[in-house]
């Protein structure tokens, strides 16, 4: 349904200290068209900010690309960063229009857009609609979604941000809630799909299991080559100790960049949390503690994604059992479903047999889906979107 069909907007007040702060930003810019693009865009911002705050939906204004003088002057931006949700860019048009210009450099890294009509006295301003994602340089009316489809697309879980290390306060790092309460081995042990990692040279055996007859050394580039510090003896190549982790860590983190098999990049990928959970391209991980929610059984449930080079994302979803319970309830169902609630994946847990459970998928940037947990009848469901 297009807002032309819902009529649904608001309009702000636009009060003195906004057109002030707007000035003092255009007055910043080199010539004229550019000083009017920044003022405008300060403005929708302001006025974004004022009605997101009517909502307790918290932002932090003054992270937001637009209200740095670096940001503005490099680009036409008009951002608002929502705490824990990503960056939602507030594009300013005229009272009259019946289009709103979208610059291509803020197609990318967007939670979505507002469109706001301000007066031509800029004394008021009008939140008129909301598009999810764009890739045109100008959108009409027409395309506009209401702002109840706005507020519900807050809060789902943007899987997307989570690549920019953007994360809602609720979804942990496994480190974190490992060090907030005792939590069951599959998190502290040093294994990969049965494989003990407790070694450098042991990591590196995984790594020629994965990559047999020293593949690995083509996907490498020859800088990474020329520095990674190993040894040979006789004809098997030996990881260096662990004085030597930088290298190490660096060339299997460009293997999991590079490498197109799926499997093999999620092996890859636990590898890493295990030497360095932190690193850039595996910090896209989250847990959350379902605590006593489902029926008195702890567990908790993590969801992992990687980037893809055809820009989709590949998605991990796991549970855990927690605690003192070193296996999953039998009969604990995780399954993955299509935003109309149609399942697409699901897995069950057996008696005394998982120490987790998991679904692996693909997924398009802009498509959502649910994690639904259950057992006993009793489930857990959030709803996510890539």
């Amino acid at each position: 349904m297009s807002y032309l069909s819902e009529q649904q907007s608001i309009s702000i007040p636009i009060p003195e200290s906004f057109r002030q702060i707007a000035l003092e930003f255009a007055q910043e810019q080199p010539i004229s068209t550019k000083a009017k693009q920044v003022y405008l865009n300060t403005l929708a911002v302001q006025i974004v900010n004022s009605y997101l705050a009517m909502l307790d939906i918290p932002t932090e204004l003054e992270a937001s690309y637009s209200w740095h003088p670096r940001g503005r002057l490099a680009a036409d931006v008009a951002d608002l960063l929502l705490t824990g949700v990503g960056r939602l860019e507030c594009r300013p048009m005229r009272m009259g229009d019946r289009s709103c210009k979208i610059p291509p450099e803020v197609w990318d890294n967007r939670i979505g857009y507002v469109v706001v009509e301000i007066n031509h006295t800029c004394k008021e301003g009008k939140i008129i609609g909301f598009i999810a994602s764009v890739n045109t340089p100008e959108i009409t009316l027409e395309q506009l979604r209401s702002l109840t489809v706005l507020i519900e697309h807050l809060h789902l879980v943007h899987l997307r941000q989570w690549l920019e290390g953007i994360y809602t306060n609720n979804w942990q790092s496994v480190e974190e809630l490992s060090s907030q309460r005792s939590t069951q081995l599959a998190f502290r042990s040093k294994r990969v799909r049965g494989w003990e990692l407790d070694t450098p040279e042991k990591v590196w055996q995984v790594v020629e299991q994965l990559y047999p007859a020293h593949s690995w050394e083509k996907s490498l580039p020859p800088e990474l080559l020329a520095s990674f510090p190993w040894r040979r003896l006789g004809n098997i190549e030996v990881s260096p100790t662990t004085n030597n982790c930088t290298e190490f860590t660096e060339a299997i983190a460009h293997l999991l960049k590079t490498t197109p098999d799926e499997e093999t990049r999620w092996t890859l990928a636990e590898i890493l949390w295990t030497l360095a959970p932190n690193h850039p391209a595996v910090s896209a991980r989250r847990i959350i503690d379902l605590g006593m929610q489902l029926a008195g059984h702890p567990v908790a449930l993590m969801v992992a994604i990687l980037a893809k080079p055809d820009r989709n994302v590949a998605v991990l979803l796991r549970v855990y059992p927690m605690g003192n319970q070193p296996y999953l309830p039998p009969g604990l169902q995780l399954a993955g479903l299509d935003e109309n609630g149609k399942s697409f994946l699901e897995v069950q847990a057996r008696e005394n047999k998982d120490d987790y459970i998991q679904c692996k998928f693909c997924a398009e940037f802009g498509e959502k889906f649910q994690v639904r947990v259950t057992i006993n009848n009793v489930s857990f469901t959030e709803n996510f979107v890539i």
